[in-house]
């Protein structure tokens, strides 16, 4: 997929040298897929059901959908202390009930896969999960906070829920473009794309959808 220039001779990547392999058992990045895979399926076969029974889906995401999400009231949030676990695997939640949100779940896996193949590669198997859960529990405390101090966003704080996993392969894609600032995608492209140029299109994209409104939800 690309290449990683100075590091052969780093003490320090000789010991990361061997490849994971995508079928081994402690593959990090297929356990993050596969969670977020059943998180989808779980939440797809529910959605069936209640439109098997008739109900549409606002009550899906009343009954359901809202307590995957964090929600940005610290009452609210108080009862729901697991949500700033779940939210994170929830793309799902949301995309069960939109085109536009399964399109965005779709979205992120890509980018995850992207980041983490190489951060796996290149700082071991044990760093991608951890990265990716911190990532996640930062973005869901700043989300909070943003909703208490700044004004736009305190009008809706009742309201107003996040999800999905932005935060978390955001981390993702930082922490890789830090350990490996040299590498480069498609080097069949002449000297090929420094994985920073596709980081800062990653964070782009992702302030986008925030300034549309599509990393909050409010029903």
């Amino acid at each position: 997929m690309g290449e990683i220039d100075r590091y052969h001779n780093s003490d320090k990547f000789k010991r990361k040298k061997s490849l994971i392999l995508l079928g081994a058992d402690s593959n990090a990045l297929v356990a993050l897929f596969s969670i977020n895979a059943i998180f989808l399926l779980v939440l797809l076969t529910i959605q069936v059901g209640f439109f098997v029974g008739g109900r549409t889906p606002a009550d899906f995401y009343s009954t359901i959908v809202q307590w995957f999400e964090v929600p940005a009231s610290l009452l609210k949030f108080s009862g729901r202390p697991w949500t700033i676990l779940a939210y994170m695997f929830s793309d799902s939640a949301y995309s069960a009930t939109t085109t536009g949100g399964i399109f965005r779940a779709l979205s992120n896996m890509v980018w995850l896969w992207a980041f983490g193949y190489i951060l796996q590669q290149i700082a071991g198997n044990n760093k991608l999960i951890p990265i990716y859960i911190y990532g996640g529990l930062l973005g869901g405390i700043f989300f909070i906070g943003a909703n208490y101090l700044l004004p736009p966003l305190a009008m809706l704080r009742n309201t107003s829920g996040l999800l999905g996993a932005n935060a978390a392969v955001m981390a993702v894609a930082v922490a890789t473009t830090v350990l490996a600032p040299n590498y480069r995608f498609f080097t069949q492209i002449r000297n090929g794309i420094p994985i920073w140029v596709l980081t800062a299109i990653y964070i782009l994209i992702d302030f986008a959808g925030v300034a549309s409104v599509n990393a909050a939800y409010s029903l």
